[in-house]
């Protein structure tokens, strides 16, 4: 039986899990790193050279008498025998033994040797003449799971999952949450949470926000986890996989749910299981604090509006149907709608589409707010309104305002940001003042607005005074905030500074600067990069003492952080001064012994190399050998993630020597067996699709397809390959012409 839930994962943000009425989940949690013994040695059949010259035990415990260590040492040489010749009756006389005299927590990382051969001796299928020898074998799996080795224990499951034993799954699933407790108290050398799965097919680059609670929920392995979704399907209980997943929500990839439904012959059952996941997966998505803005986000970055409207269709699906597992309502959560779309989601998914300059799908997601009872609040409004800024269509931002204001919307500091951004930016100064004066007004109203999000508005207003030519006023507002407030931050002044500075009036980025110095600031990376590109635009041959003088006189340090970010923003102004420059910066930090560069600092400089087209073609190929060089003098080895930067920033280079060079690039992954992920095809064939490179992106294919099937948004990038090859075929010779 599985236990309860009892504590919430932190920082989890509309999720409801009911102890009361799921008592088949327990919460569980994982002993810390820190609260292992220091002394505790976790190689592999560590040595223990001061006692008996050559023991088995896997650790240094001087409290175990030596008639104990001699007798492990004797009775793991009998297990290992007893593995190699397959009987499982002697495997278990020898694990009892152990057992029995307490020395098998001495057995360490080579209890994943031990599952491994386990799980080969365990039954295909619990049948009642080979209950004993699977009951025999689940205890010694249990027993290793706990520690991380789960082989067997997948076998196990697998076997009574065969015989469409649903409830023995539970059991043991439950078991084996009971195994990971038990093994918090007595830590083994090896005993770290088991690695997750590796295959993550799905782009997610970033990272969560760190957790509050100091003390680490158990991690239970994914195969597992999905063993347990499996057996949930063979009674039809989604709901109850869906109340067992929020306790452990993780991916679980493609390749290991394709694997481990492979050995069902039943495509009834594996249809069904892949569907679970995907649900399950939607609900990680929207339990999880700013999953599904990053997904949203990064999927409009790659204009996929397909998987876009694939992933809102997922989630629409939810909240109807027989089936329902989703509320709009965070208010209403419920046993079988434990997670809630918020307002940030629609609006996530609103500037996607608009992103991805698909009206027609912003339109029906209103439509289905609307239908679904959910009245939209500024933070919607906002979204539409940043849509239609980077369509530049300040008409239909105003329009929506007027709507909004009809409805009975107040707007917020950031929907004015919105409004006054969509006039600046389509060169219509005059209307972005007049809500200036709107936003001016409302606050002199007595509202209480956030500092960050009120000086973000007036940053908005400095760039758009500038953009449009209206310096004078910009130095105006940004001397009327020194003096009245709210006080401009750094992002305020290096708005001018990038200003004058692109023009090389050195004088007013002078002048910027001692204000910055006035108003007590330090200078970021940005203020010092943008300083050094108008010194160098002013023919200042010592720009980049004058810079390093500046930096120490705020007291800051230069390191290779800070060198690194200067150094790329510089090669970014993709001009032949600030290649000099960065370069000579990248030379400095060689004879540095403080800052010294890194992977990270050469991989940047390389990357922005490959990015754009030099007008000085031969300096800039000799640059390129000289960071190849320099790499490979300091033992610096392109792995697959440098891979992926450098052939995104050949992709991006519109010359003809782009396409070229991250061709050159994966030829040498090829060569050099690097292995070639999702992620790598994905970089590959969105480059090339954008650029139209229809002839390299069908080799691509064919390469791609020899190595595995595409799925999710990667099938979409081969749908668009293979739709152009159709297309170009149909037309025949004349679609050359």
């Amino acid at each position: 039986m599985l236990g309860r839930v009892s504590c919430r994962p932190s920082r989890v943000r509309n999720v409801l899990l009911f102890d009361f009425l799921a008592p088949t989940i327990r919460s569980h949690q994982y002993a810390s790193a820190s609260s292992r013994p220091a002394n505790v040695d976790a190689s592999l059949m560590s040595l223990q050279t001061r006692r008996n010259g050559g023991s088995l035990l896997n650790g240094l415990d001087s409290a175990i008498p030596d008639s104990d260590v001699t007798f492990f040492n004797e009775s793991v040489l009998r297990l290992r025998r007893a593995l190699n010749i397959r009987d499982v009756e002697r495997v278990w006389a020898c694990w009892s033994q152990l057992k029995d005299r307490n020395l098998l927590k001495l057995l360490g990382p080579q209890l994943q040797g031990y599952s491994l051969q386990l799980s080969k001796l365990c039954p295909r299928i619990a049948e009642a003449s080979l209950m004993k020898q699977l009951k025999i074998i689940e205890s010694m799996a249990l027993y290793s799971a706990g520690r991380g080795a789960v082989t067997a224990l997948v076998a196990c499951m697998t076997a009574y999952l065969q015989a469409g034993n649903s409830r023995a799954v539970v059991d043991l699933f439950d078991s084996y949450l009971n195994e990971l407790d038990e093994s918090r108290g007595h830590p083994l050398p090896s005993d770290a949470p088991p690695a997750e799965d590796q295959g993550e097919e799905e782009v997610e680059d970033f990272t969560l926000e760190p957790s509050s609670d100091t003390s680490p929920k158990v991690s239970a392995h994914s195969t597992l986890l999905l063993a347990l979704i499996t057996a949930f399907a063979i009674d039809n209980a989604f709901h109850a996989a869906l109340r067992a997943y929020l306790q452990f929500p993780r991916q679980l990839p493609r390749v290991l749910v394709k694997q481990f439904l492979s050995q069902f012959p039943d495509s009834s059952l594996r249809s069904t299981v892949e569907s679970y996941v995907q649900r399950l997966h939607i609900v990680r998505y929207l339990s999880q604090p700013r999953l599904l803005t990053h997904r949203t986000s990064l999927l409009a970055s790659n204009l996929d509006d397909t998987g876009l409207q694939k992933l809102y269709n997922q989630i629409i699906d939810g909240l109807r149907g027989e089936e329902t597992y989703i509320t709009v309502h965070p208010a209403e959560l419920t046993e079988h709608t434990p997670v809630a779309v918020e307002e940030t989601h629609w609006a996530a998914f609103l500037t996607a589409f608009l992103k991805c300059n698909r009206r027609d799908l912003g339109i029906s997601l209103w439509n289905d707010m609307s239908k679904f009872g959910v009245k939209p609040t500024a933070v919607s409004w906002t979204a539409l309104l940043d849509g239609y800024d980077r369509m530049k269509t300040p008409e239909d931002a105003e329009r929506a305002w007027n709507v909004m204001i009809a409805q009975g919307t107040e707007p917020s500091a950031m929907t004015y940001r919105a409004i006054i951004s969509a006039f600046f930016n389509a060169h219509e100064p005059a209307g972005a003042i007049r809500y200036f004066q709107l936003f001016q007004q409302w606050l002199s109203s007595g509202r209480e607005v956030d500092k960050g999000d009120c000086i973000a508005v007036y940053n908005t207003v400095l760039h758009g005074l500038l953009i449009n030519g209206r310096s004078e006023d910009a130095h105006a507002l940004l001397q009327r905030l020194r003096e009245k407030g709210p006080k401009p931050d750094i992002v305020s002044f290096n708005t001018v500074l990038q200003y004058h500075g692109r023009r090389g009036e050195f004088r007013h980025v002078s002048r910027v600067l001692d204000q910055i110095s006035e108003d007590g600031l330090t200078g970021d990376v940005y203020t010092f990069s943008t300083v050094l590109s108008s010194l160098l635009k002013i023919g200042r041959t010592d720009a980049t003492d004058l810079i390093l003088n500046l930096m120490r006189k705020q007291s800051i340090e230069p390191n290779a952080a800070v060198f690194s970010a200067i150094i790329d923003h510089q090669v970014r102004e993709g001009t032949e001064q600030g290649l000099n420059a960065g370069m000579e910066l990248l030379r400095r930090m060689e004879r540095s012994p403080e800052a010294r560069p890194n992977d990270v600092t050469y991989t940047g400089i390389l990357a922005g190399l490959h990015r754009q087209q030099w007008a000085n073609a031969t300096f800039a190929h000799e640059c390129k050998r000289y960071i190849l060089g320099r790499m490979k003098e300091r033992g610096i080895r392109l792995n697959r993630t440098v891979y992926h930067i450098l052939l995104k920033a050949c992709l991006e280079n519109p010359a003809p020597e782009g396409i070229q060079e991250a061709m050159g690039y994966y030829e040498e992954m090829v060569k050099k067996k690097v292995s070639l992920n999702y992620d790598t095809w994905y970089v590959l064939l969105r480059g090339v699709i954008g650029r139209e490179a229809w002839d390299v992106a069908d080799e691509l294919v064919r390469d791609l397809k020899r190595q595995m099937t595409p799925r999710g948004s990667l099938e979409n990038l081969v749908s668009r390959v293979r739709k152009r090859t159709a297309w170009k075929r149909r037309l025949g010779p004349n679609v050359y012409f």
